[in-house]
């Protein structure tokens, strides 16, 4: 997974609907059709494999894992980790570490 992050561009799918001179409603409906999801959700899954490789790799707190990863509030991320990942970003975090330790 690595450690790189992609930054949060909210103009993003207009940047890239004005690149291939098509509407931003078009470029959504192209990017759901091809990947399957849309982008914000795409966006979304992304960060929190980022989160989840942090969780699982550093030392860093939930707070700074959050907001590295491109969410604007812990109680957010919280409830996307654990609605995602089916338990708290805290809980996932000692689960792997449970594990290696075996």
């Amino acid at each position: 997974m690595g450690n790189k992050i992609v930054p949060v561009n909210h103009d993003l799918l207009e940047q890239i609907a004005e690149s291939a001179s098509i509407g931003r409603s078009e470029c959504f409906r192209i990017f759901k059709k091809i990947i399957g999801k849309t982008p914000v959700e795409y966006l979304t899954e992304y960060r929190l494999a980022q989160a989840a490789y942090h969780l699982s790799n550093t030392e860093k707190s939930i707070s700074e894992i959050c907001f590295s990863c491109g969410f604007n509030s812990t109680s957010y991320f919280g409830k996307i980790f654990k609605e995602n990942c089916g338990m708290s970003p805290s809980q996932y975090r000692r689960s792997i570490r449970s594990a290696q330790k075996r």
